[in-house]
Order: C-alpha cells, then structure tokens, then sequence
C-alpha cells in the first residue's frame, strides 16, 4: 500500500511539472513564435484552466495508482503523456497556422473533453502492464 501511495505522489509531482511545461512554456512559446507579447493581463485565469485540463488525467491516474497499488506505471504515464502531447500539439498548431483569425470551436470542445481519452489511454496500458 505504501508504495503505491509513493508511486502515485511521485506521478503527481511529475504531472504538475508537465502540465505547467506543456500549458505555460507552450504558450510563452507560442507567442514567440507568433511575435505576440507574452502577458499576465486577461489571460490567467484561462491559462490556469488549461493548466487543471492538462492536469486532470494525470490525477485521477495517481489516484487509481495510489488505491491499486499498482507500481508498473512508467510505460502507462508515458503513453498518456504521448497522447496528451498529441492534443496540446494539435492546439497550438491550429493557432500557428490558421491565421485569418477567430477561434476553433470544435477544437476547444474536444480540448475540454481531452482529459477522457488521455486517462482512458494511462488506465488501459497500466491493466496490462
């Protein structure tokens, strides 16, 4: 039980440091690469949202780790974390290239639901791991 409990903080840890990677660092690089300043202004409480949505299968993995017990999780995390960067990918991209302005409905909504497959991903190669 007791290693379980240690497994899933040490996930935790290392989710909470890719969430901030992938959503703060993509987006400070983002507007690099668009030449747009990178501001604190409007832009934080949406960012901490995307933060919690990069986050969220990370953590309810860590959870089913900590109540299974289960201690082969590395191929499971890297696989979620391939898929989550798959989506992240995809959503800056879509800003990069599409220039005429406005937003991407479609790719908001899946953007939101994204935390689903990504855990969906992490729980089945941990159950055959």
């Amino acid at each position: 039980w007791v290693s379980g409990v240690i497994t899933a903080a040490r996930l935790l840890l290392w989710s909470a440091v890719y969430a901030l990677a992938v959503v703060w660092g993509g987006e400070w690089l983002f507007d690099q690469l668009a030449s747009r300043p990178f501001t604190m202004g409007t832009e934080v409480e949406p960012r901490w949202v995307r933060t919690a949505l990069a986050f969220a299968p990370f953590a309810a993995f860590a959870i089913w780790v900590a109540v299974r017990g289960a201690t082969q999780v590395n191929k499971a995390w890297i696989c979620g974390l391939l898929a989550s960067l798959a989506f992240w990918a995809w959503y800056y991209l879509d800003g990069l290239l599409n220039t005429g302005g406005g937003a991407n409905i479609g790719l908001g909504l899946l953007m939101m639901i994204s935390p689903l497959p990504v855990f969906l991903v992490l729980w089945l190669v941990a159950r055959r791991a």
